[in-house]
């Protein structure tokens, strides 16, 4: 039996959730699973649920229905109160799920996931006691008949269940003889006004809506993260500005965490935005009845080359290496327009990263080639207020190894832009750091102890 459950434990470590359930529901088929086995059953249920695929709900329900199952003994297991207050809560039942996780700390007061949980469920209940940001109706009927305008008539919506800030739909416009390809926007974006910078409060960029392009063969609908990617990345853009109390413009980009691909036959990580491509001029703008205007921009999705040529020249310059059907449709198999540039030999290859680091807030940083391909380890780091336009991704942290030159910083093919979690993966020691505000600086000892240094920005 230890043997067994060592088995599953490993398969839990690997994400082999699926491995997990398939054993335990075939066992289930010739014998009765006792407490323990029906728990780890209920966990990888748990684990396996991608609340943006359709069959979440059914495993969820699964997981509740298998630990309800064996309830009188799990009475006084706190992590049997756990795990129900974990599928309750991703079922949208906080109130239930709240009850668990106070139940969880009374027996286990260390347990900090579950503290977590008690205030991620508090928030969600006082959430659900307010009203979701929505369109006015007129205001909603400009933008709808703005998107059958220029983008073309909407055959189907995906609309979204839970909103606890914005209501954001997705309308997919199906494609035409005249546009072989699928428009998918956002709808309800645009009624929260984004915090715009004030030297920017002129040019009314308060409200948007993002589209993307997808070709005529796209499976919209599956839910396989290879076919999925795009509809989840308009949610995510979508509350970007809310979560961070920042904005979205043209010319933003923002990476997959750790510069990850999308999707396993992909090499696209990150994207740009810009102004919608191959539609009418008027299709950028859509005024509304009290005169704001919703400004529609459209995600191209980027490679890692790409990513980090942006960031060492600007958008435009990098929008100018594309030809015009490239930015026109999306295409998975799209190699680099940067790809003559000199590839990194990272220390760490991408696939060997771990989670690490799951902070609050952008997660972009800089570092230089010092540590992400020599593999030397941080020596000194410090943290900024990002640049105007940057607070999407920015967190403002650099990191160097401390020995790099003058001429060596002053070359940017000798840094890059990276997931905070990336560079932890090299230097698990900076995690402690990276709570601190901007305007701190911390450098390393020849003992290997970080200490606080005084820093000015330039």
């Amino acid at each position: 039996m230890n043997d067994f459950l060592a088995l599953l434990n490993k398969w839990n470590q690997e994400d082999e959730y699926q491995k997990i359930i398939d054993c335990l529901e075939t066992l289930s088929n010739t014998q009765t699973l006792d407490y323990t086995l029906t728990c780890q059953l209920a966990r990888a249920y748990n684990n396996i649920a991608d609340l943006d695929k359709p069959e979440a709900k059914g495993q969820l329900e699964r997981a509740e229905g298998l630990l309800r199952s064996v309830a009188e003994e799990g009475a006084e297991d706190p992590l049997w109160h756990y795990r129900l207050g974990y599928a309750l809560f991703y079922l949208d039942r906080e109130e239930e799920a709240l009850e668990c996780f106070q139940k969880t700390l009374e027996l286990d007061p260390a347990d900090e996931d579950a503290r977590n949980f008690v205030r991620e469920c508090e928030k969600y209940i006082a959430a659900k006691g307010c009203s979701p940001e929505m369109y006015e109706q007129e205001d909603w009927n400009a933008v709808e008949a703005h998107l059958e305008r220029y983008f073309g008539p909407c055959d189907n919506v995906f609309h979204e269940i839970m909103s606890p800030d914005i209501h954001v739909d997705i309308y997919i416009m199906k494609p035409t003889p005249e546009r072989n390809y699928y428009v998918l926007s956002t709808f309800g974006m645009g009624a929260h006004r984004m915090n715009v910078p004030a030297e920017l409060a002129e040019k009314k960029l308060e409200r948007a809506e993002i589209i993307v392009t997808l070709p005529p063969d796209w499976k919209v609908g599956e839910g396989g993260e290879e076919w999925y990617w795009p509809i989840r990345w308009l949610k995510i853009l979508a509350r970007l500005p809310i979560n961070e109390d920042g904005w979205l413009g043209w010319g933003h980009t923002i990476a997959n965490p750790d510069d990850a691909p999308f999707a396993e036959n992909t090499k696209l990580c990150g994207l740009i935005l810009t102004g919608p491509q191959g539609f009418d001029q008027e299709a950028v703008c859509c005024e509304l009845p009290g005169g704001d205007e919703v400004n529609f921009y459209q995600m191209i999705p980027l490679t890692f080359e790409e990513m980090q040529f942006k960031l060492r020249h600007d958008a435009q310059t990098l929008l100018e290496q594309f030809r015009p059907e490239q930015l026109a449709v999306v295409d998975i198999r799209r190699e680099s327009v940067c790809s003559g540039l000199p590839e990194k030999r990272f220390a760490i290859p991408r696939e060997e990263l771990k989670e690490l680091y799951q902070g609050e807030g952008p997660q972009g940083c800089i570092a230089t080639d010092r540590i992400v391909v020599d593999g030397a380890p941080v020596g000194y780091c410090w943290r900024v207020e990002p640049d105007s336009g940057d607070e999407a991704w920015d967190s403002g942290w650099r990191f160097t190894a401390g020995d790099e030159s003058e001429g060596y910083m002053d070359d940017p093919d000798r840094s890059g832009v990276y997931a905070l979690n990336t560079i932890c993966n090299y230097d698990p020691e900076i995690i402690p750091l990276l709570d601190s505000e901007p305007g701190t600086a911390w450098s390393r000892g020849e003992d290997g102890v970080f200490r606080p240094e005084l820093y000015e920005e330039d």
